[in-house]
């Protein structure tokens, strides 16, 4: 979207945006846009959120503020870099809590996650809706892991950077912040809104004593937010659903195709159909490296597929569907299949 887009959202935005004053904001993020933010949550007030530049920045300020360098954390992997990263960095002992698939369609055991709980188990580190595979957990198992966290008083700390998109309501579960009084959410206008430009994301927590430790830290990365993001981000947030229908749109009409896709080449890939987000896991039936296939791929046609290796997930790529030329691409694509992998 452009600037001229968001501000034709709402009457006399234009005029407000061209007159805003701009000094510094507050380290926590405007009082309005912590407003605007906790409406999508049921338990989050604005006074549980902490604004932040990202979402790369509140994982760092989280796991600074409450991490100690003989804690350990359990990470649901295959995963965004920094969620294993960050902790390792500090001196933390990472346990890998798994992706194992059942007939190809993903999924994560939690009797294996209660097993890796220790007296040191800090924090569960989650991803939901999960990048890169799509899963996303069921109201049952997100209730499992949580009273697993409450008996063991581990804090839950969850990337939701995709939520608001799950393709039915049915399929949409609480925030772990919601769900949980030590449950760390983290959102971003970057995905399900598709607005990264504007730099605005968030940290929502009923407890207060991580909040002011995060808000506390940020006065050393940041300080504050850019006003005149803050300004669009509660524009978009107030018409959001405006905006995440016109996403759904896009990635209803993407789905099909690969479903089409996948079908007719079975014999090269197998794929889970995910229920939210725009983004899932393939796996290759083929010897062809995943990194070499990906590299070839982008270097013959143009197509962008994210290598499984990335994730140290070998034998598999992350494809998206949330973008309007996918149509255009998986052309490419299927160009590319025949090219080197049929007519072989």
């Amino acid at each position: 979207m452009t600037i001229a887009d968001l501000l034709s959202l709402e009457r006399e935005a234009k005029e407000a945006f061209e007159n805003m004053w701009l000094g510094y904001t507050h380290t926590q993020g405007s009082p309005e846009l912590r407003r605007d933010i906790s409406k999508i949550y049921s338990k989050i007030t604005p006074d549980d959120l902490a604004v932040c530049t990202g979402a790369q920045e509140p994982i760092f300020l989280f796991s600074h503020a409450v991490l100690n360098s003989d804690d350990e954390v359990i990470v649901q992997i295959p995963c965004y870099q920094s969620l294993q990263s960050v902790p390792e960095s500090i001196g933390c002992k990472v346990l890998s809590w798994s992706v194992q698939y059942e007939k190809n369609i993903p999924c994560f055991d939690i009797e294996a996650l209660k097993k890796m709980i220790t007296n040191k188990t800090k924090v569960i580190y989650l991803n939901a809706p999960h990048n890169p595979t799509g899963f996303l957990f069921t109201k049952e198992e997100q209730q499992a892991i949580i009273e697993l966290a409450r008996i063991n008083n581990i804090i839950i700390f969850c990337d939701e950077v995709y939520r608001e998109l799950e393709h039915k309501p049915s399929f949409a579960i609480p925030a772990f912040a919601d769900a949980y009084e030590n449950g760390v959410s983290i959102g971003v206008m970057s995905k399900a809104y598709s607005l990264p430009g504007l730099r605005i994301g968030w940290l929502a927590t009923q407890n207060r004593t991580i909040l002011e430790k995060v808000t506390m830290l940020k006065e050393y990365t940041t300080i504050c937010n850019a006003g005149p993001s803050e300004f669009l981000a509660g524009i978009a947030l107030r018409n959001r659903h405006a905006i995440l229908n016109k996403n759904l749109k896009i990635i209803q009409h993407n789905l099909p195709l690969y479903d089409t896709f996948f079908t007719k080449y079975a014999d090269f890939f197998s794929w889970y159909k995910p229920n939210a987000g725009p983004i899932a896991f393939v796996k290759m039936h083929f010897e062809i490296n995943d990194m070499a296939f990906a590299e070839q791929a982008i270097k013959k046609k143009g197509v962008l597929i994210l290598p499984g290796g990335v994730y140290d997930f070998n034998g598999y790529f992350r494809i998206g569907f949330g973008r309007q030329k996918i149509p255009e691409a998986l052309e490419q694509f299927e160009s590319f299949v025949l090219e080197n992998l049929v007519e072989k």
